[in-house]
């Protein structure tokens, strides 16, 4: 399911300097989208766009020291 990808994902770039770093060169967010697969997590931006918690994703990355 997407959403637990995005909350798994989320939860590895919080602890993770190697992933926040590979974060920081993303203009993009399918960029994110493409990492986040790479590394093995399952993640779609249709489905993102469609969920009600994109927002806070969303909110999260804007909000997050990850640049």
């Amino acid at each position: 399911m997407s959403r637990e990808g995005w909350k798994d994902f989320l939860r590895a770039a919080e602890r993770s300097p190697a992933l926040q770093r590979e974060l920081s060169v993303c203009s993009e967010t399918k960029d994110i989208v493409e990492l986040g697969k790479r590394l093995g997590f399952s993640l779609c931006l249709d489905e993102l766009n469609k969920d009600p918690q994109a927002e806070a994703i969303s909110n999260w990355f804007d909000q997050s020291t990850i640049q």
